[in-house]
């Protein structure tokens, strides 16, 4: 098996279903829409807490759970994705693990209204019926926590559920992951409604859009979806089958993100930097495997004020820092203040310069106007290789 340092040993009856679990990366469904980030990239390749990407959470979960073939499904923009991945090992056994990559419904790549899941489950079936898995494990792109898995699957098949959903209880559904899924559950545990999050109450049950199922189950679900229409996505005919079926839940405990608008990639940033936080997601027991870079420590020089933030390596800083995320090979020049803000890789900040609530797309230059400021209810976006 991988390597990987991991909370529990398994036993042989976990290690012979694990080895026959194939695991499904799903990508973001319609209702994401993270403004100027997706312009240039997946949501999923967008850079997280300045070394990280947002796919790695999700395959460290995969490899950590002793996952070792992995299908990845991009939607559109493929490039950063598969260049990320191309670099990074995520643990795998690298004689019997795989991650592929798939692009999604290639038929109707040029209009957005058809590309969903479905379509591009069925369109690759064939990839999916070569690794002949047992159980197949569909998680989500856009969200971040941790979860291990094999406990998860466990669970699915002792509990003889058709379908197990991994579900959060949260006290803030009226203002986050709007227009996701919310879920009913009884005393069992049984699913008996999946509809959308319109904001209404504070308390509710939130899809983690992660999904259990036997690959036979998961084959019906998508010829089902695909017959009932072309838009149809793997989560709404789930919510058709909450009667026909037996939906169970899994609750997931700890942090959780759903990266789904500027605001929520902007508070995720800030909320994950927060030590108690990390510990939720990153520990020497569930290691988040990302891309290498061996660029030099950071610079910190005569004058330079950090507090409260992450600086990844190869920085330099002259000026100061409060509470920010900073990312990799960022330039701040003396005078500057970077307040409550994420600053993205390659990004030069120059004298003087004050910005605040705000996040700046890589390779950006910020040299002429010299005060910015963004809310965190709004923060301002400074695209990808854009110069202020």
């Amino acid at each position: 098996m991988i390597s990987c340092l991991c909370p529990k040993p398994l036993s042989q009856r976990q290690v012979k279903i694990m080895s026959k679990v194939l695991g499904i990366l799903n990508f973001e469904p319609s209702y994401v829409h993270v403004r100027g980030l997706e312009d240039f990239r997946p949501i999923s390749a967008a850079s997280i807490l300045g070394r990280y990407r947002v796919i790695d959470f999700m395959l460290s979960n995969f490899t950590n759970s002793e996952i070792e073939q992995i299908k990845v499904f991009i939607k559109n923009r493929p490039r950063s994705t598969v260049e990320h991945i191309a670099h990074t090992s995520y643990n795998l056994n690298s004689k019997r693990g795989k991650i592929q990559l798939l692009h999604g419904d290639v038929d109707n790549k040029n209009n957005e209204l058809f590309n969903v899941d479905v379509q591009a489950f069925k369109t690759y079936m064939e990839f999916i019926d070569v690794v002949n898995p047992s159980y197949v494990v569909i998680a989500p792109s856009h969200f971040i926590y941790k979860q291990d898995f094999r406990e998860m699957v466990d669970y699915h098949i002792k509990s003889k559920n058709d379908i197990t959903i991994l579900y959060h209880n949260t006290n803030n559904g009226d203002k986050r992951y709007l227009m996701g899924d919310l879920l009913t559950l009884d005393e069992n545990k049984r699913i008996t409604d999946i509809y959308k999050n319109r904001g209404k109450n504070k308390k509710a049950t939130v899809s983690l859009e992660t999904y259990v199922m036997s690959t036979l189950t998961f084959k019906q679900l998508v010829d089902e979806a695909s017959a009932t229409s072309s838009l149809y996505s793997l989560s709404d005919i789930i919510a058709d089958c909450t009667k026909a079926m037996k939906i169970g839940g899994y609750q997931h405990y700890g942090f959780y993100a759903c990266i789904s608008t500027l605001k929520a990639y902007y508070d995720a940033n800030m909320e994950i930097k927060n030590e108690k936080e990390m510990l939720k997601l990153i520990n020497d027991d569930w290691p988040i495997y990302t891309m290498t870079n061996d660029s030099c420590p950071t610079l910190y020089k005569e004058g330079a004020k950090v507090t409260g933030s992450i600086v990844a390596n190869g920085c330099q800083i002259e000026g100061t820092v409060i509470n920010s995320v900073i990312g990799r090979n960022v330039v701040i020049r003396e005078g500057a203040v970077i307040k409550d803000s994420v600053v993205l890789p390659d990004t030069l900040i120059d004298k003087n310069v004050k910005l605040e609530c705000g996040v700046v797309d890589r390779l950006s230059i910020v040299t002429h106007i010299k005060d910015l400021k963004g809310t965190p209810e709004e923060p301002i976006y400074i695209k990808r290789g854009d110069r202020i």
